[in-house]
């Protein structure tokens, strides 16, 4: 039973619960539970009105879940993902989620890290770690296409959907698909960043692949989490040895790279406010990551390790109305 700080009960009956969620803007709690017979059942509760607001029962033992809009939960289950709409759903009786795709048979064997949509609603993915052979951590992502209905397996570790220009183009957001990734044969993991929606205006669609320069003693590290933030131009990334990495997104330039925690952080949010990055670790540990807005720019006219940083900063200056290349416009 979930009992509020006012003493009022939301629930006469209680229903043993195994995992919760609160809602990433309202004041709302989501519970979940197995029932035999039944499958899995989710309950939302509105914390102000002190009610049960909609309830939804899937058919699957639910092994993952995660907010993918303000009204959507996504349900990720052994067979198949489903998405649950709080907003068409009835406040009386049951609601059934609807499902998205199937997870491919590929992934069985995953212990699902993430799952997300992208803004547009076209492109969805789901990534899983395994143990492959000698033990070693694999990765597998099913990248799905909601228009065509059609997906694809890759060997991707951590990935993240954004929307900002990458181009001469600045008044065009390109959608973006951000990944790590290592096939067997590759010697590196590498970042890329490519186009799922319709280029820019007159401009190729946007392909970029770069390796991710892991710290000499990090030997057996892999990207984990990633984020992207539209207002500076750039992709954050964090490694299960906690070493945080950030990237220039259109020439995929590592900016910054540092070792912010030794537990192995295991989520992340975007700070929706800084547009930068919330993670928390194995610890408990909280780590709110952001862009130093002033300083960005006169850091990448100044750091030798980033490769045409001089057009680098001139491109980013001008492309996010940034500051600090007052003396580059003027030359």
């Amino acid at each position: 039973m979930i009992d509020t700080s006012q003493g009022f009960k939301l629930e006469r009956k209680p229903m043993p619960v195994e995992a919760q969620i609160m809602h990433r803007t309202r004041n709302m709690i989501v519970v979940r539970a197995d029932k035999p017979g039944m499958g899995t059942v989710i309950q939302c509760y509105d914390l102000d009105k002190g009610a049960k607001t909609c309830q939804f029962v899937c058919k699957e033992k639910i092994s993952f879940w995660t907010w993918v809009t303000d009204n959507k939960l996504a349900l990720v289950g052994q067979n198949s993902v489903y998405h649950c709409d709080l907003e068409s759903a009835s406040d009386q009786g049951t609601n059934e989620p609807k499902k998205v795709f199937d997870r491919n048979a590929d992934m069985a064997n995953c212990q699902i890290m993430s799952y997300d949509m992208c803004s547009d609603g076209k492109w969805c993915y789901l990534i899983g770690l395994y143990a492959g052979e000698g033990n070693q951590i694999q990765a597998k992502c099913q990248l799905y296409s909601l228009e065509r209905n059609q997906g694809q397996i890759m060997q991707v570790y951590a990935g993240c959907f954004t929307q900002m220009p990458v181009t001469d183009v600045t008044t065009y957001n390109n959608s973006l698909f951000c990944f790590a990734k290592k096939e067997a044969t590759d010697a590196n993991y590498k970042l890329f960043v490519m186009d799922v929606g319709a280029p820019a205006p007159g401009q190729p669609k946007h392909t970029i692949s770069v390796d991710i320069s892991m710290a000499a003693d990090a030997q057996g590290d892999f990207p984990v989490l990633m984020q992207a933030s539209p207002k500076y131009g750039v992709i954050f990334l964090m490694t299960k040895f906690g070493y945080f990495f950030m990237f220039e997104a259109s020439t995929g330039a590592l900016i910054y790279r540092q070792r912010i925690t030794d537990q192995m952080p295991f989520v992340s949010v975007r700070n929706p406010s800084t547009d930068g990055m919330i993670s928390i670790n194995r610890a408990g540990q909280v780590h709110s990551i952001n862009v130093d807005a002033e300083n960005l720019i006169k850091y990448i006219a100044a750091a030798q390790h980033i490769p045409n940083n001089g057009k680098l900063s001139f491109t980013m200056a001008s492309r996010f109305g940034l500051s600090g290349a007052d003396d580059i416009f003027k030359s």
